[in-house]
């Protein structure tokens, strides 16, 4: 399985920020990061696939709960 990041490139900014996680994922090969398979422009979009996690994401944990950094650090080592 994998899940697909889907990334508007129309607002301000965007194609940067997509470019920088692009080269995170692709350049910070580790266990606590999911891994970057490939990315795809499609019309104004830029869809990424990656490792699928059927956990969530971290930013999903954080808009469900508050944690301090330390409990954000230990969330995102394991």
């Amino acid at each position: 399985q994998v899940a697909i990041k889907i990334m508007s490139l129309e607002e301000e900014m965007s194609e940067e920020l997509a470019a920088n996680e692009i080269l995170a994922m692709r350049d910070n090969r580790s266990p606590n990061i999911v891994t970057y398979l490939d990315s795809y422009l499609v019309d104004a979009e830029l869809w990424l696939a990656m490792e699928f996690m059927d956990g969530g994401t971290l930013f999903d944990v954080l808009r469900a709960v508050y944690l301090e950094e330390g409990h954000i650090g230990a969330v995102c080592r394991e």
